[in-house]
């Protein structure tokens, strides 16, 4: 049973509460940090272990278990059940919320064992048609193959979603920060053990990572088991709860499916260039979410269950002002990772992926392209991801499932379009890029109709960001003018690094002297972590 204490009253001081928060977005970021770093090193691993033909299979190989994942769970945690539990316990009604989410769990863990089985049977029948160049027949093949090992890998993986997000309900976050660096690094170890030069070494790799996701939920299932234990499972579909929970669910499990379709869209015009480019394209993604991923995705998954329980309760004020100090924080973090991938692209492919002569300069300076248009994709899905969070917040989970839908026909238009004119990968990452900040200007035009939610003081935030932006580009373009030509892979890492800090020092420095708060808010979160010692306020 979950403890009677297990969660704190909401209506407490503010600076308790911005205490939490602050320490909980600490945690978080440390944890997608770690996790992040990890599954860069898989990355490596995998241009290491693995030729040209055998990179492009494995990264192919994920693109339909991914969709399936996407397609039955994707955003639902953050859409439905993160936000539908916090409510519950807000509300006073945390038995019944249990239930109902119990219920949505049971039905999706049976649509989705369905799912595995019918995707495993047909998975040779449906990869050629998502990639029909003849020339890549081969690598198609085997990334048939891989997929169907890797199917069952998509349950475990919803398994542990579901608990990281009943956790999340809790503000358990510290609980859940450190499950996807323990798949992470089992991932690493497959590849690490198993990986090789030859067709059979690739089936017996996804093996592995097939039983990392396993593992994975196992050890989220051990962390939070005082929290998971009181879930039974249940078909009970004509439970009330169960309804609200599906219907918020619904759009954003569509979104989150088109988020995928997305990525089979450009993958799929992506095959039609003579050279191997999946795996320079999956490096470019690899890079711009790595800032995305953890500062973005870290402010915003412990903004949403708080945020929720502000709107619940009727607190309007207090939801947009979390919401708007939220979008600074995360801003301010990713735009001078903006910067540095603008400025260092090929230094920055080179200085990660190029370990052996399987990752050559040519795929150095093909990815550093598509990086390159990419690299605008961090603000603007920061701020998709953050306004993404405050609809499911407040259930208004279909904005997102439009903003999707513009975001995919956007996509295909401008691919079909400009490729004919102008063949060159670039083309792939900058219709991606163009095609979110047409998103992003939808949500937040939206979600502006209600102006007591609308977020507050952007503009000047917006302007002096800016600036630090400015100054941080022309120091760079200054750094890489030094005439230096590093002679190994350790000097080659020391100075992109030494260039990187250079520029995220002026950046820095001018948002000091411009007197951002959200510069102020940063140092304070980690001044507030050293000083909680023994404490966990985000837990309460």
């Amino acid at each position: 049973m979950i403890p009677k204490n297990a969660f704190a009253n909401e209506i407490q001081p503010s600076s308790n509460r911005e205490k939490g928060i602050a320490v909980a977005t600490f945690l978080v970021i440390i944890g997608l940090f770690l996790s992040k770093i990890t599954g860069f090193l898989r990355e490596i691993l995998v241009s290491y272990q693995f030729p040209d033909d055998l990179q492009d299979a494995f990264t192919t190989a994920f693109y339909v278990p991914d969709l399936v994942y996407q397609l039955l769970v994707g955003g639902a945690i953050q859409a439905a059940i993160t936000p539908s539990l916090a409510r519950s316990i807000r509300l006073g009604e945390e038995k019944k919320g249990i239930r109902s989410v119990g219920i949505f769990i049971s039905a999706a863990a049976v649509v989705m064992l369905a799912a595995v089985i019918i995707g495993a049977v047909f998975a040779e029948r449906l990869y050629p048609v998502l990639y029909p160049n003849p020339d890549k027949r081969d690598m198609v093949l085997m990334a048939a193959r891989a997929s169907r090992i890797l199917l069952p890998q998509v349950f475990f993986m919803m398994l542990a979603a579901f608990s990281i997000g009943i956790l999340n309900a809790y503000k358990k976050f510290t609980a859940t920060a450190m499950g996807p660096t323990v798949y992470n690094v089992l991932v690493l170890l497959s590849i690490l053990f198993f990986g090789g030069p030859s067709e059979s070494a690739l089936y017996r790799c996804v093996i592995g990572i097939m039983l990392s996701a396993l593992g994975y939920f196992l050890f989220q299932l051990a962390v939070g088991f005082t929290y998971l234990n009181s879930f039974r499972f249940s078909l009970r579909i004509n439970d009330d709860g169960f309804k609200t929970i599906f219907f918020l669910a619904v759009p954003i499990l569509v979104s989150s499916a088109i988020i995928q379709i997305n990525t089979i869209v450009i993958s799929s015009f992506a095959s039609s260039f003579p050279e191997m480019i999946q795996f320079p394209l999956r490096n470019a993604v690899t890079l711009w979410q790595l800032p995305y991923g953890i500062f973005a995705v870290g402010v915003g998954t412990v903004m949403l269950p708080s945020v929720a329980s502000h709107f619940a309760g009727g607190r309007k004020d207090l939801a947009s002002d979390l919401l708007s100090s939220s979008l600074r924080n995360a801003l301010f973090l990713t735009v001078p990772m903006t910067a540095l991938l603008i400025m260092m692209p090929a230094d920055i492919v080179s200085a990660v992926f190029r370990w052996n002569s399987y990752y050559t300069a040519d795929r150095v300076i093909l990815a550093s392209q598509l990086l390159l248009g990419y690299s605008a994709a961090v603000i603007i899905h920061t701020v998709i991801f953050i306004y993404n969070q405050a609809y499911f917040a407040i259930g208004k989970t279909y904005v997102p499932l439009i903003s999707g839908i513009i975001n995919l026909a956007v996509v295909f238009i401008l691919n079909f379009f400009l490729l004919s004119i102008y063949p060159t990968p670039l083309v792939l990452t900058v219709s991606y890029s163009v095609a979110s900040f047409i998103s992003a200007v939808f949500l937040s035009l939206f979600f502006r109709k209600d102006k007591e939610l609308a977020p507050k003081h952007l503009l000047r935030f917006a302007l002096k960001s800016s600036l630090c932006l400015l100054f941080m580009v022309v120091a760079l373009y200054l750094a890489n003018k030094i005439p230096f030509i590093p002679t190994g892979k350790i000097s080659e890492i020391l100075y992109v690094a030494a260039r990187a800090v250079f520029g995220l020092l002026i950046y820095l420095i001018c948002a000091y002297l411009l007197k951002m708060p959200e510069l102020r808010s940063s140092v304070n979160r980690i001044a507030r972590r050293f000083r909680s010692g023994n404490e966990k306020p985000a837990d309460k």
